[in-house]
């Protein structure tokens, strides 16, 4: 959703006020905005998003990485107190269905981060490594979400790894991995190794954005409407004909000089 500016900002320091920012996008939506522009928020940004950026669509690979914050603090607590906690205790299954549904509001903004990169063809030139690293980011989060539900020790987990032996086609290989028997291996797969190297990617992502800036949106190329063929051979015909004389410069022309004397 963009909304256009109301007018140019004569005064530098207009733009770090908040009865700016009202003029130019409306009062609820300066109050959500407001921290990340105005003194003394606006600083510890280092710079203004570009006006094409104003969009909550470009929003979504930060609501991506706040799902990923989330999914730190509630899996340290759970790892920390432990499995009999989280099934047993009122507080220790919320957290654990914090944990979840963190899980799935990251698979939302990520898909949705995804199709703008995509739609506004953030992806192309130098920004394709870029790409790659958030798609390699995707992919591991799903399997990192699989070995969570291994972990969790419920009827879940049984379900999850059965299907999983199916549909991968790993009931022989991979020494049973992909069961709750193997409970110790499945969480430590969960929360040391591949939340590791997901963070280490995400941060990679997250400064090679900072660094090539945000991409500009792609530009207008319609095509003009072309000339209809009526026009266009109309065009030639008149430009074929050649001008017309008037007939009594001619007659005039072709007169003998005695008969003009005597007339």
């Amino acid at each position: 959703m963009m909304v256009e500016q109301s007018g140019p900002i004569t005064d530098p320091q207009d733009a770090d006020n908040f009865q700016t920012r009202v003029k130019e996008h409306g009062r609820v939506r300066a109050m959500l905005e407001s921290f990340a522009y105005i003194k003394p928020f606006g600083g510890m940004f280092g710079k203004i998003v570009p006006f094409y950026a104003e969009s909550y669509w470009y929003a979504m690979g930060g609501l991506t990485f706040l799902m990923f914050v989330f999914l730190t603090g509630s899996g340290v607590i759970l790892a920390l107190l432990g499995p009999y906690w989280w099934l047993t205790n009122p507080v220790g299954e919320f957290i654990k269905s914090f944990h979840y549904w963190s899980a799935q509001g990251f698979f939302f903004f990520a898909l949705l981060h995804l199709f703008r990169v995509w739609a506004t063809g953030s992806f192309r030139g130098r920004r394709i490594f870029n790409w790659w690293i958030g798609l390699t980011i995707f992919m591991l989060t799903m399997g990192e979400n699989l070995f969570g539900l291994l972990a969790r020790g419920d009827w879940e987990s049984q379900f999850v790894s059965m299907h999983s032996d199916d549909m991968l086609f790993i009931q022989p290989f991979f020494f049973h991995l992909f069961s709750p028997a193997n409970f110790t291996a499945d969480l430590a797969i969960h929360i040391s190794v591949l939340p590791v190297v997901i963070a280490a990617l995400i941060l990679g992502h997250i400064v090679l954005v900072r660094i090539q800036g945000l991409n500009p949106p792609l530009p207008d190329t319609a095509p003009t409407s072309p000339a209809s063929p009526a026009t266009l051979s109309t065009a030639n015909v008149e430009s074929a004909e050649p001008a017309a004389t008037p007939a009594t410069a001619i007659v005039e022309s072709t007169e003998p000089p005695s008969a003009r004397e005597e007339v």
